[in-house]
């Protein structure tokens, strides 16, 4: 495979993949503007950890434009929120490997992102190391440890991150953490709307052949 990953693909169906995904996206973006806001929240809400004040301030701005601008939209609510309401959104998030993890309680999303590094199955040092990692950031920043774990490539990419931010300052770690929650909104919006299109369009469908009573 050459370096862009695409040799042995004909030119014509790399265009037509191109172009069923903007389709795709297209249906989406369509029919998520105008669901009943009830059907849209259920969209919008898993795109932020446990946090729907986030989505019900970003719906009213509906029409978007493109999954960009959902993500910029989430986005500036939080941006807007003030100190005490950013760090309770800090604080419903889970740790890396932690209780939640553990227990499996955590959301589908948190869950799909800790298990493609294999955080639910550490080797018992590497479980050790985070526990330790998670109890001296808690203690020193108030609210678990929030990384893009989609930018994140491996283990040792992950600890030493990990060991790095904890060395910051309350501020600089604010600042740090608001722009790891920003990429994982983009990220996880450019899954539903893109590589899941279709699905979600689907999603969208239903509801609205029944109610359109609370469109906005």
């Amino acid at each position: 495979m050459d370096c862009n990953g695409l040799a042995g693909y004909p030119e014509q169906e790399l265009g037509e993949n191109r172009v069923n995904r903007v389709d795709r996206v297209s249906e989406a973006l369509e029919l998520l503007n105008n669901a009943p806001v009830a059907t849209a929240l259920g969209v919008l809400e898993p795109l932020v950890e446990r946090s729907a004040w986030v989505a019900e301030k970003a719906v009213a701005y509906r029409p978007f434009a493109s999954f960009q601008d959902v993500a910029q939209n989430l986005v500036n609510a939080i941006l807007e929120a003030d100190f005490e309401t950013r760090v309770a959104l800090f604080q419903a998030h889970p740790e890396l490997a932690g209780e939640e993890a553990h227990h499996g309680t955590m959301t589908e999303a948190s869950t799909s992102e800790q298990g493609r590094l294999g955080l639910m199955s550490l080797s018992a040092q590497d479980n050790d190391r985070l526990a330790t990692l998670n109890a001296r950031y808690s203690a020193r920043f108030g609210h678990p440890y929030i990384v893009a774990l989609h930018r994140v490539p491996d283990l040792k990419t992950l600890f030493d991150t990990f060991e790095r931010r904890l060395q910051s300052s309350a501020v600089e770690e604010h600042v740090s953490t608001l722009a790891e929650i920003a990429s994982v909104i983009y990220a996880r919006s450019e899954k539903m709307l893109s590589a899941q299109g279709l699905g979600a369009a689907r999603t969208l469908r239903d509801p609205l052949s029944s109610s359109e009573t609370d469109r906005v």
